[in-house]
């Protein structure tokens, strides 16, 4: 246990975990792979199973990926809402075309970078690193969540990083962070699955990042789909080697 007394704040999210086992890595990236799976189900059958709730952590990061980056092009955020585990949306205000355009292609990017991120931290051993930015994502985005399905899965999530993070012991605190990032890195393959069986079968929304993105640079939107289908690969190309011990 973890306690959190006079310096200990500091100590907690700057320890160093010790090494996983091959069955920690391997069990939390299976598990992730059959989260995902539940996404293809979907997708397919139009069928929910109950693994797919956990792909609200690359929701939340999704969601989160474009008001970030609202705020660091100048704009900002007026509401954050989690409308299901596989689904959400950010109401932003920009300032220029090109911010408009940034904003709209952080989500898909924002949750396999953010794997990748916490797989590096993770290969040195910074599991209580991953855990403090999930606590500090959660609490920043609470201060634009109204709804309270949204509120409910921010504080869900945020608790279990912070539980894990200031009393959990050490080997939770990696089972924790293994098991978020591998979320991330594979959250995204479901979503954009949607995206390209939508266009096949005609049902294509003018309303999603894909067709957003093609309106805004008169680019096709199957290649943002494509594009982003790429940077997931290479985030688990490049993270793989860095999560397995």
């Amino acid at each position: 246990m973890n306690p959190v007394g006079e310096g200990g704040f500091s100590e907690v999210i700057t320890a160093k975990a010790p090494a996983p086992g091959w069955w920690l890595v391997a069990g939390t990236g299976l598990f992730a792979v059959l989260v995902t799976g539940s996404s293809f189900v979907l997708v397919a059958t139009g069928r929910r199973r109950a693994l797919i709730t956990v792909n609200v952590v690359g929701t939340m990061v999704h969601e989160a990926g474009h008001a970030l980056v609202a705020c660091l092009t100048g704009g900002g955020v007026y509401r954050f809402r989690i409308t299901s585990p596989d689904s959400g949306h950010v109401l932003a205000w920009h300032k220029t075309w090109w911010s408009s355009l940034a904003i709209t292609a952080a989500g898909y990017s924002a949750p396999p970078l953010a794997g990748l991120g916490a797989a590096a931290l993770l290969h040195k051993g910074q599991a209580a690193a991953v855990l403090t930015l999930t606590v500090a994502m959660s609490l920043l985005i609470l201060w634009v969540a109204r709804d309270l399905l949204t509120l409910g899965c921010v504080v869900t999530i945020g608790g279990i990083a912070a539980g894990a993070l200031f009393w959990g012991p050490p080997d939770v605190q990696v089972l924790v962070a293994y098991l978020e990032a591998w979320l991330l890195l594979f959250s995204e393959l479901g979503g954009l699955t949607y995206l390209v069986v939508n266009r096949m079968r005609g049902w294509e929304s003018g309303s999603d990042d894909a067709a957003s993105m093609a309106e805004q640079t008169s680019i096709p939107g199957v290649v943002w789909i494509v594009a982003w289908f790429a940077l997931v690969v290479w985030s688990l190309w490049t993270a793989i080697p860095l999560l397995w011990p």
